[in-house]
């Protein structure tokens, strides 16, 4: 308790010191700075500037300073007109538009005498930021209203930044979101705000709630090399601001439809026995604002409505071995349709109120809800594996804005969070699979994730001189935090081979000699390689809940007329959310407490993240013409709640855990006496499931926080320039280098330590595979653990990119944004299965002996060597508009996986293929562990390493057509009909059949980023129509 008075007191020292750009970014807004000078370039010193908002007329006022400058820090962000007098000289007055974390710059030069000049520019915001160090670029409004988005998600716009691509969904709950991989990550590190309010998800990472887009007025991604005002990511951060009322009445109204017949087949619709899946889809609503009391209270409101009924084509293959599996008696559903139907609300309200011309207030109130069926639901499942998801979100915030004096200015903000999120099944029954197909309850429900964030920031800025210093606490309290999963809640029965495999080999092996004898079908002995079971308590939420604690200074110092730097150093403390409270009861922990193990010490949130940050901005001629910018810092992530998931229910007063996983066929079928290689399918009577336990069974999975556990970081390091073209057009070039430290691994401490020695016939085998704490276990009459999983903080990944854009303002009736980056993203693979793309969670090695195999090292998922967007609004004659967004990637890697265990580790390791020296590229040369060792020791073979193969490109076109028809003066109505995939591309990304057993390995199973609704699978027409005033 003394160390937090001792941080709080440290954080109001800093508050009395007084931040510059960066607290645009931190709290939704701009910043306006300038030189006054005469007609001989003299500076002009005590000038009056007034920048007087042109929607509110909220005016703010400041001073020039000896050398002529002036600046407005936490502007709201809009359209200002800014005036400029002194005695002596004439008035000069320039509307400029601001942007959200950007600096918009407005010099004058004052003429003497009395006469007043209005410089009327356009009323778009600068495309050269001359103080930004950072790397980021602004979703203008709009390119908010006017560019295609499939799911009218506004983080689909992301992807318009260089370095930020689509990639799939790394959770259930994220089916339905933009996923951006930034700089090659997977999309969990990336910190959302809105209106300044924390939007983060602290159970698997990434944004929680989604907004209305009518609410949505513009954002900015930081890719990298953001402020100290900005934390708790080591990767990207995207701050977001709503709409607000203003002393003009203003709205809409929307509706956008699509229909099957406005849809192509795609792919698998196309097959034999495919079929197009029905579709139809709505989604309505409006907004409108305004003045409740003009010049003081204003308002605004929007709402959303989406009805959706759609599906998804089921995989020729895995239709077909689910078909043969119902025709012999098996209890599979096969569909080739499989419907997903989705209904959603959103809203948004907002009211600001002007105190004064020194003090503004707003409140804002998002709320989010939907339902859903089959979300989860894979193209190699069936009817009995789907699921209903239930949603339900809100987020607020009261912020404030305070004019200290002239030169210094504050905002204080809360915000509040809740989350509420369910997946389920109507149907439990055991789940049953096959390499290329599955039927049964699906093994990720039921499960519940919630989250009640309050959170209390205030940011204090003050000008002095050419030095911006300013400073920041940010506070964030978590009450509850947790939910409960119950993986694999119901048996699970895992086949060697596909049905029909199985059926078409009733009595002999036939020429191949890796095929096995099914005399029986499905009850032959040895069709099933794999059975388990789990029961206990689920919950995981967090003891005493959590709190983040963030500090931070920064000094924007504009050391001469050309140069910039930006100064800042940043401390973010964690409470509880390394699960510190549960640690101590969790059984693992006190297992391995009770043989002595070094592993045996209690891990502790860490207390060292501190993160300094300097960049830099040169303007090469003094014209703002040829800039140059770079910079370096440490930015700090946070441990999200599903990496000690596992550790926290073992501290429940029962366990969930995983009873029996049976994976040789020695192993006893319990309450049957029967060895797995024995058992029968449909013959012999299932397992019995005992009830849940309040200790730790043998052979349970073990679940351990390392006690060296550290916060992830990067080290960030970017270098470029900007050149502005035109006054309307900006060419940049830049390189940016990251390099990930205390990334995620899961290393399994207690593997099979395989012995080997010959059969017989002189064949390799294996004589004895012991783990290396069963004797201790036993020695201390505690239960003999199976694998015992540690959550390290020890994994690296790196990126280095050169990013080329090229942005114009609507010039000659087209506007245009086009990106390039050639890039290189390389981590320590491997990914447990899921779509994480980096080293950022559940890693697990391909070899638990020897985590840092070389063969390890590789490119990510998400690695994709070029890739290019491009965007663009094209006015056209009679009021036609054109909005296209173009995107190319090429191929993305993926990892080859062994069917069999091929090292004989046991589970929790990714099973590497093992090819001989003379054949590196047969993939399925070895299939048991006893060969693979032997050769491996014989050094006659090898491990194939972490994704050494790659997919397929990626290409989409998206289009927005419109004709808008003006009604009267400042009413528009908008018919708009909308192209995704237009060229009607195929795109299977990286999404291939990678086990080697698969009799569709290396084969494509599925459109790349499977999960996500957000890609479409073909040509996807939409017609609509808006309507403004």
């Amino acid at each position: 308790m003394r160390k937090l008075v001792q941080v709080l007191l440290v954080g109001l020292l800093l508050l009395s010191l007084g931040s510059g750009n960066a607290f645009a970014q931190a709290t939704a807004s701009a910043t306006i700075q300038g030189t006054v000078t005469d007609k001989s370039g003299a500076v002009v010193s005590g000038a009056q500037v007034v920048a007087k908002n042109k929607a509110t007329d909220v005016s703010r006022a400041a001073t020039t300073s000896d050398d002529g400058y002036y600046k407005f820090e936490l502007l709201p962000v809009g359209t200002y007109t800014v005036t400029v007098s002194r005695a002596g000289f004439g008035t000069v007055a320039q509307t400029i538009e601001t942007l959200i974390g950007q600096t918009a710059t407005v010099n004058a030069q004052l003429s003497p005498g009395a006469t007043s000049e209005v410089i009327e520019v356009t009323s778009e915001a600068p495309l050269v930021d001359q103080l930004k160090t950072s790397v980021s670029q602004n979703i203008t409004p709009s390119e908010v209203e006017e560019l295609p988005l499939l799911g009218r998600d506004v983080a689909n716009l992301a992807y318009l930044a260089p370095g930020v691509k689509a990639t799939d969904s790394y959770d259930p709950t994220k089916n339905r979101y933009a996923i951006l991989s930034v700089n090659g990550q997977s999309g969990r590190n990336v910190n959302v705000t809105v209106n300044g309010v924390d939007n983060k998800d602290n159970t698997v990472g990434g944004p929680v709630m989604q907004l209305p887009l009518e609410a949505v007025q513009e954002f900015v991604i930081s890719t990298q090399r953001f402020s100290a005002a900005n934390g708790r990511s080591e990767g990207a951060a995207i701050n977001m601001i709503t709409k607000s009322g203003t002393n003009k009445y203003h709205g809409s109204a929307f509706g956008f439809f699509r229909e099957q017949q406005f849809n192509a087949e795609n792919f698998y619709e196309k097959q034999p026995g495919g079929q197009k899946g029905p579709y139809s889809r709505q989604f309505f609503g409006g907004s409108a604002g305004g003045p409740i009391a003009k010049d003081k209270l204003f308002g605004f409101f929007a709402f959303e409505r989406q009805r959706e009924h759609t599906s998804i084509s089921e995989d020729s293959l895995a239709l077909s071995q689910l078909q043969t599996a119902q025709a012999a008696g098996l209890a599979a559903q096969p569909s080739a349709i499989i419907p997903r139907p989705f209904f959603e609300n959103r809203y948004n309200g907002r009211l600001d109120y002007r105190f004064n011309d020194r003090e503004t207030a707003y409140v804002s109130y998002t709320s989010q809800a939907n339902d859903s069926l089959n979300d989860q639901s894979t193209q190699t499942g069936d009817l009995t594996e789907g699921n209903f998801t239930k949603n339900h979100l809100q987020a607020a915030n009261f912020t404030l804005n305070s004019v200290l004096s002239n030169s210094l200015v504050n905002s204080f903000l809360v915000g509040y969070q809740y989350w509420n999120n369910v997946i389920d099944s109507t149907i439990k029954v055991p789940l049953v699979t096959f390499p290329d197909a599955s039927f049964g309850t699906n093994g990720n429900v039921p499960q519940q994730s919630y989250q009640r964030k309050f959170q209390f920031r205030d940011d204090i800025t003050k000008t002095y001189g050419r030095h911006t210093l300013g400073a920041g606490v940010d506070y964030i309290y978590n009450p509850r935090l947790g939910g409960f999963f119950e993986s694999n809640s119901t048996l699970e029965v895992d086949f060697k081979d596909d049905p029909t495999l199985i059926l078409s080999h009733p009595m002999t092996c036939g020429p191949n000699k890796n095929q096995d004898c099914y005399p029986n079908g499905f009850a032959t002995p040895g069709a099933v390689i794999g059975m388990s079971a789990s029961a206990g308590n689920p919950y995981f939420d967090m003891p005493g809940g959590t709190k983040q604690l963030g500090l931070f200074f920064q000094d924007d110092w504009k050391a001469t007329s050309r140069l910039t730097l930006n100064l800042g150093v940043r401390w973010d403390k964690d409470f509880n959310l390394v699960g510190a409270s549960a640690i101590a009861k969790s059984r693992t922990y006190l297992e391995l407490l009770a043989i002595n193990n070094p592993y045996a010490v209690l891990s502790h949130d860490d207390n060292h993240d501190f993160s300094p940050r300097v960049g830099f901005a040169y303007d090469l001629t003094g014209h703002a013409k040829h800039i140059l910018r770079g910079g370096y810092g440490l930015y700090f992530g946070n441990i999200f709640q599903n990496i000690p998931l596992f550790m926290i229910q073992q501290a429940n007063p029962t366990i969930y855990q995983g009873l029996f996983s049976l994976t040789t066929p020695t192993d006893t079928v319990p309450g049957t006496g029967i060895a797995l290689g024995n058992w029968r399918y449909g013959v012999d009577p299932n397992p019995t499931i005992p009830p849940p336990l309040t200790s730790l069974v043998s052979g349970a999975t073990g679940r351990l926080m390392d006690p060296k556990y550290r916060n992830p970081v990067s080290q960030q390091f970017n270098f470029g320039y900007q050149w502005a073209a035109t006054k309307n057009s900006v060419v940049e070039i830049e390189y940016v280098h990251e390099l990930g430290l205390h990334e995620n691994k899961t290393v399994n401490i207690n593997p099979h330590i395989a012995v080997l020695g010959v059969d017989s016939s002189g064949n390799p085998t294996i004589v004895s595979d012991a783990r290396p704490l069963s004797a201790a276990f036993a020695a201390a009459g505690v239960p003999d653990l199976g694998r015992v999983m540690d959550e390290q903080s020890v994994n690296r990944s790196r990126y280095d990119g050169l990013n080329l854009s090229y942005r114009q303002h609507m010039t000659k009736h087209f506007s245009l944004n086009a990106n390039y980056t050639l890039s290189r993203a390389m981590g320590w693979g491997v990914e447990s299965g899921s779509p994480d793309a980096t080293s950022s969670f559940r890693n697990y090695p391909h070899d638990p002996l020897n985590i840092w195999d070389p063969r390890d090292f590789g490119p990510t998922d998400n690695d994709e060597r070029h890739h290019t967007s491009l965007s663009g609004i094209v006015q056209l004659p009679a009021g036609f508009q054109l909005a296209p967004i173009i995107s190319y990637g090429s191929a993305r890697p993926y990892d080859l996986r062994s069917g069999f265990d091929v090292l004989d580790r046991g589970s929790g390791y990714s099973r590497p293929v093992i090819v001989p020296n003379s054949a590196p590229t047969n993939y399925t040369a070895i299939s048991d562990a006893a060969t693979a060792l032997a050769c491996l020791a014989a050094a006659t073979c090898h491990q194939v390493g972490y994704d050494t193969v790659r997919g397929d490109p990626f290409f989409q076109m998206d289009m927005r057509i419109a004709k808008n028809i003006r009604v009267r003066e400042g009413w528009n109505l908008q018919l708009i009909f909308q192209a995704f995939d237009l060229t009607n591309k195929t795109n299977f990304g990286s999404n291939f059949h990678n086990t080697n057993t698969s009799g569709s390995f290396m084969k494509p199973e599925g459109f790349i980023n499977p999960s996500s609704s957000f890609t479409p699978r073909a040509f996807v027409g939409e017609f609509g129509a808006r309507f403004t005033f």
